[in-house]
């Protein structure tokens, strides 16, 4: 029974005593806790029954005081080996312990730090997360705020035992050792804080957040489980009898020594400080979050080598039409537009010239502004997808309030570099099949190719060496010899256009390859009339336009630049209009090293969408352009006899006559 009575003696103990050490060990007595101890022990001779003991609990509840307790009630040094630091010599082995266990703390909240990616912190943190984790680092900043003693506890007791009452209580100890103790523990504290923001603007995963902050959480309070393994033994001797020594029994009285109102304002006030720290970090992560700060603002996509023979093109003004629809048209840059779809960027398609958006007037009112493709986001799909508002699947049925053309596989990333696995493909019927996506912005050179200067994130190709680099990554080489190219049936060139408004380049360039213009050699040609090569996404396609060179006199200047600007090879109809030559499928940087055929005038079921082609050439692989710079070579100038039966440019091929000049 005696045992029975102690406990309950010290529970109303505790409970009488106001404050009680938490994790921090900061220590707040009452007069009663003082009693407790031998200093006037009122419970000595009558013991608690169970009904006083519930008595004396109500009371304490109801006393009007309690708020008042923190600035009254005594005060003892924390328990933690932080204390020891002051309190014992420096030559001693609990202080060596101690300041052991503070840097291997300090160290591993530091590593945790470094550990950051800082120099490409942009791309750590994640294009955007779900509700559920923004949820969990709103929650986690106050969590934190709780579980971080350090700080309050160091300010608390720089407060409540300035210079003189320290002195006056211990002075055989050194005030300035104490203070860099508190110190120290304000920067564990703030490190803590540190990692903890970073940790939660880079988190994707809800229990990955709470584990690594329960981690960090763990290093910061060493000294606090470093303290109770002393006080049990486990250390050393001298450690346990340094965490009982006299120190930690001394009570601090509240003081008027060295307080002053606004300081103590100033120090209460660094808790909300804190708070409103970490909260204005992560409201502007979620606001750069929220406008695709983190995503790409700029990519290249390619498109597999597939054709569509009847896709349904819905013109604004109500008409249905059916096109070849050959996906590598629509090859190139995508940039943001601002807008957003389901919580994630919209990428529209730039034009094929210098990757700008499309010209929104026109000088001509027999041309048309171009309308960009779109990479966005459906919900109701779950997948990303490229869409065209023209083009759909049916005439009059869709399966899907988001109509697609290409779309991935399910998916919740926000950032569209982040999707894996294939993509489906509608080409009449639905397969599987790649889009190749890139990031045109940079970090280093290397991301240039080596071939340009990474600056504000663009690449800056250079020109050296006798070579142009073109693209977005640089990837283009056009060396000065084949700006002027050779064809082997008649010696013909063709030369790259240059035009002072076409940019740094001068090159007048579509899908990043240069375009060609023939200059002469071909029998039959007149001047006047025009052979222009053009790069479509995955072919180099010939048009003859007779009396075409009309377009370079200052009449067509306007009408010419913009459609030079402003080419789609699928709007604009790259196979159907003019084309008398076409490449076999490449990705080379220019028509150099690649097969080359004529196209036939069949038409029919049997035949393929591009119709019949004829190879220029009897051997495949043989190619048909030279780049201008003399090679040795067993070619000839004869080299007709690899043309199919020889002969001239039209003497084979009446039907290529006739394509005029025209505005459309």
């Amino acid at each position: 029974m005696t045992q029975e009575r102690d406990a309950e003696a010290g529970l109303v103990q505790s409970i009488a005593s106001g404050k009680m050490s938490e994790k921090s060990g900061l220590v707040f007595r009452s007069n009663a806790a003082a009693s407790a101890r031998g200093e006037g022990d009122s419970w000595n001779e009558d013991p608690p029954t169970n009904a006083k003991l519930a008595t004396a609990v109500v009371d304490l509840n109801d006393d009007d005081d309690d708020a008042k307790e923190d600035d009254n009630d005594p005060i003892t040094l924390p328990e933690s080996t932080h204390t020891l630091l002051f309190t014992e010599p420096i030559n001693s082995t609990p202080f060596i312990w101690s300041f052991l266990i503070a840097v291997v703390s300090t160290l591993c909240l530091v590593l945790a730090l470094l550990d950051n990616p800082w120099g490409e912190f942009k791309d750590a943190i994640p294009a955007n997360v779900n509700r559920a984790v923004k949820i969990a680092q709103y929650c986690s900043v106050f969590i934190a705020l709780l579980m971080e003693e350090e700080i309050p506890t160091a300010l608390y007791l720089l407060r409540r035992i300035p210079k003189q009452y320290f002195n006056s209580k211990f002075p055989e100890l050194n005030y300035n050792k104490f203070v860099c103790s508190m110190l120290l523990r304000i920067l564990s504290g703030y490190l803590f804080l540190l990692n903890v923001l970073l940790i939660l603007v880079q988190a994707s995963n809800v229990l990955d957040i709470f584990y690594d902050v329960l981690a960090l959480q763990f290093l910061q309070q060493l000294d606090d489980i470093a303290f109770s393994l002393a006080r049990m033994s486990v250390l050393s001797r001298r450690m346990k009898d340094a965490t009982t020594c006299k120190y930690f029994w001394i009570e601090f009285n509240k003081s008027k020594l060295g307080q002053g109102k606004k300081l103590s304002i100033f120090l209460k006030g660094v808790y909300f400080f804190n708070l409103f720290g970490l909260l204005a970090g992560l409201v502007v992560v979620t606001m750069r979050q929220k406008a695709g700060h983190y995503t790409c603002k700029e990519i290249t996509a390619k498109m597999p080598d597939r054709l569509w023979e009847d896709a349904v093109v819905k013109w604004p003004d109500g008409g249905v039409e059916n096109m070849i629809l050959n996906y590598p048209y629509f090859n190139g840059v995508y940039r943001q537009d601002g807008s957003r779809h389901d919580r994630r960027p919209v990428y529209v398609e730039q034009n094929k010239f210098d990757g700008t958006p499309f010209d929104t007037e026109t000088p001509d009112p027999s041309l048309e502004v171009k309308l960009g493709a779109k990479f966005m986001y459906c919900e109701s799909l779950k997948a990303w997808v490229f869409t065209h508002e023209y083009i759909s699947k049916s005439s009059d049925l869709d399966d899907s309030d988001c109509p697609w053309l290409l779309r991935s596989e399910e998916t919740e990333v926000y950032d569209i570099e982040d999707v894996e696995g294939p993509w489906q493909i509608w080409a009449g019927v639905i397969s599987d099949t790649t889009v190749a996506i890139t990031c045109n912005e940079c970090n280093t050179k290397a991301d240039c190719n080596l071939n340009g200067e990474c600056n504000d994130g663009t690449c800056k190709c250079n020109n050296r060496d006798g070579v142009s680099f073109l693209g977005p990554h640089c990837e283009v080489r056009l060396r000065d010899q084949c700006r002027t190219i050779v064809g082997e049936s008649y010696n013909e060139t063709y030369t790259v256009i240059e035009e002072d408004w076409a940019g740094s380049q001068g090159l007048l360039q579509v899908y990043n390859r240069p375009r060609y213009l023939y200059t002469g050699g071909v029998p039959g040609l007149n001047a006047s009339d025009l052979v222009i090569l053009t790069y479509s996404g995955n072919r180099w396609f010939g048009g003859y336009f007779e009396g075409g060179q009309i377009i370079f006199t200052e009449e067509w200047k306007d009408f010419y630049s913009f459609y030079m600007r402003n080419y789609h090879a699928f709007f604009d109809r790259a196979y159907d209009i003019g084309t008398v030559f076409v490449s076999d499928v490449t990705t080379g940087d220019t028509p150099v090293n690649v097969d080359f055929n004529w196209v036939g005038p069949e038409e029919g079921e049997q035949f393929g969408p591009f119709g019949v082609l004829y190879p220029w050439a009897n051997q495949t692989g043989r190619g048909y352009f030279r780049c201008s710079d003399p090679v040795k070579s067993n070619t000839t100038a004869n080299a007709g006899r690899h043309l199919m039966n020889g002969g001239g440019f039209f003497e084979k091929y009446p039907h290529l006559l006739g394509h005029k000049m025209k505005k459309p």
